[in-house]
């Protein structure tokens, strides 16, 4: 007995007839043109590189517009007057739609968490560099809670934008699967 396997019901019942057959796959040993094969590998590798430029453009047009648009926003409102106002939080929510419209689906966490924070950097720092002789000392202390209180309706308004915008991009990725699964109510075959 030694050396024996003990055979299961499984190898009794012999193949199981109702799979269908997987089609035999050619290898490059078994004929065809190596110069097929080598335009194709060379073909889907320029589409691999072209994605992942399209995604870099893609970050960079985000990150342009996420930090971009509200320090020129705060920039053009300072030439125009004292303090932040108007152009600086129609950027800094532009900008937040725009990023928000661009990242990937690992990239939402950050556009949403780093909003608020985003506002207020530019905020601070476009009022700093504008007015530096006034936030020396005590009035800096004064100045940095005079920014957070400025900027919180921007932040909200920020955050509110891209949370929209995420929630649009998340139901039209739900629905575009269901279009393409061939059905006419977006179930396929089998559901």
């Amino acid at each position: 007995m030694a050396g024996q396997r003990a055979r299961t019901p499984y190898q009794d019942a012999g193949p199981r007839t109702e799979d269908p057959a997987v089609p035999a796959q050619r290898s490059r040993a078994a004929g065809g043109d190596p110069d097929r094969s080598r335009e194709a590998r060379a073909q889907r590798a320029g589409a691999s590189r072209r994605r992942q430029q399209a995604r870099r453009r893609g970050g960079l047009v985000a990150l342009f517009g996420a930090v971009g648009l509200p320090l020129l926003g705060g920039m053009a409102d300072e030439l125009g007057g004292p303090g932040v106002g108007i152009l600086f939080a129609v950027g800094a929510v532009l900008g937040t739609g725009i990023a928000a419209a661009l990242c990937s689906r690992t990239g939402r966490w950050w556009v949403v968490t780093g909003a608020p924070l985003v506002v207020l950097l530019s905020a601070s720092g476009v009022e700093f560099a504008a007015n530096p002789e006034k936030y020396q000392g005590k009035g800096l202390g004064t100045g940095a809670v005079r920014w957070v209180v400025g900027a919180f309706p921007v932040m909200a308004e920020a955050v509110a934008v891209a949370l929209l915008v995420i929630v649009v991009r998340v139901v039209l990725d739900r629905r575009r699967p269901a279009r393409a699964a061939g059905g006419p109510n977006g179930r396929g075959r089998r559901g």
